[in-house]
């Protein structure tokens, strides 16, 4: 074999390693890809849990209230509905109050009832957007 042949063999044979080299090199750097996206899969997940969880104890939390202001919806109404029974010392002005009590409770009651919508609302646009990135969801 002459020198030119050896040289040739050479250089191919030193590219060929550098070309393996970098081949390693860039599997090694997806390798590290990989497990950060996986690392920041599995935190996304457990925040995403986490998240779930905090829905969930607010859509009790709002179960509990809504409950509460229907009892003392319930109570109100009976309140107002009861008969009024004029006694010797009063005038007109008892049924005024009732008037007005009533009115006031129909604006309070709308006010809860559009509060109560917008929260809901709010709610299931959240279950919607974590049902959205959740990873198994598609």
């Amino acid at each position: 074999m002459d020198i030119r042949a050896e040289i040739l063999d050479l250089k191919l044979r030193v590219e060929d390693l550098e070309s393996t080299t970098e081949r390693a090199r860039e599997s090694r750097e997806q390798e590290e890809l990989l497990r950060e996206v996986i690392d920041r899969s599995k935190r996304l997940q457990a925040e995403m849990a986490a998240l779930r969880a905090d829905l969930a104890q607010a859509r009790a939390g709002l179960g509990e209230e809504v409950a509460a202001v229907g009892t003392e919806v319930a109570g109100v109404r009976r309140a107002v509905a009861a008969p009024t029974r004029p006694r010797a010392d009063e005038g007109v002005e008892e049924g005024d109050v009732r008037t007005e009590i009533a009115v006031e409770f129909a604006v309070i009651r709308s006010e809860i009832e559009h509060e109560f919508n917008f929260l809901r609302s709010e709610v299931m646009d959240l279950a919607v957007k974590l049902d959205r990135l959740s990873p198994g969801a598609e």
